[in-house]
């Protein structure tokens, strides 16, 4: 069964609001559906909140909102909405076995509910079985290139695979970035870098790509260059449990990145 659905997580906050507006203009360019999903439990509460409404009556509330705004942004996607009892993080990374993709915003406090800063990013890049998009700083879809950061991993071909598709979806240029220290680098051109995207390229032909090797820390350079991009993909960590870390590099993305993240799966 090829997966043709994108997953969002919905909360009512501004930044579960800009999820859904990168996702349903994706779900457009893909020809995929998009399914909204907003997690509650009985016993919680907000402040602001009537005592005569239920949660399971405010996640409904905050889908119907989403919905909308779906629907306003892309009016020919199909729109589901599912409430969940129970906590968002398993609900969407048990929803990413049957995606494409899952996408949830970046909160500053609180969030799916009530979790501490970026746990519900953090936890659902870091544990869903799909590529997963945080949205965050500016995403505009048009301007600026797809950044891929490669290093020597086994994710590294995965990420590349990615950040060919993404470009050539979005028609956009690709800069694939390997940072690290220059003096001890084998090939501190990035000449021999450069021709390792040649199969790709063979592949993506419309997508014009460059890679090369930038002196400095990963996670600092990738923050840099996604101030201008559109989009920056990035794997999760190999050694240990793999796809359970995302390491310095995705993490710090997660948090300061100016521009949406894709994790690669």
């Amino acid at each position: 069964m090829i997966k043709s659905r994108i997953v969002v997580g919905v909360d009512g906050s501004d930044q579960a609001a800009a999820a859904v507006g990168w996702a349903a203009a994706e779900a457009a360019r893909r020809g995929a559906g998009l399914r909204l999903m907003a997690a509650y439990y009985r016993e919680s509460s907000r402040p602001g909140w009537s005592s005569t409404r239920t949660a399971e009556e405010h996640a409904a509330g905050h889908l119907r909102r989403a919905a909308a705004q779906a629907h306003a942004a892309a009016p020919g996607i199909e729109v589901r909405c599912l409430a969940v009892l129970g906590y968002a993080v398993p609900m969407l990374v048990h929803a990413a076995g049957e995606a494409a993709m899952v996408v949830v915003g970046s909160r500053h406090e609180g969030g799916l509910p009530f979790l501490p800063f970026g746990s519900v990013s953090s936890q659902v890049a870091t544990q869903a079985g799909c590529c997963v998009v945080v949205v965050r700083g500016h995403y505009d879809p048009e301007a600026g290139p797809v950044v891929a950061g490669l290093g020597d991993g086994a994710a590294t071909a995965a990420v590349t695979g990615r950040a060919f598709e993404e470009a050539s979806l979005h028609h956009a240029d690709l800069e694939a970035v390997t940072a690290g220290d220059r003096r001890r680098a084998e090939d501190p051109t990035g000449a021999g870098l450069d021709a390792e995207l040649d199969p790709w390229r063979e592949k993506f032909p419309g997508v014009r790509a460059s890679r090369e090797f930038v002196d400095g820390r990963a996670d600092k350079v990738l923050v840099q260059r996604s101030r201008s991009a559109r989009l920056v993909v990035v794997g999760p960590r190999t050694h240990g449990y793999q796809g359970l870390m995302l390491g310095s590099v995705g993490s710090r993305l997660l948090q300061r990145s100016g521009c949406p993240v894709l994790i690669a799966r």
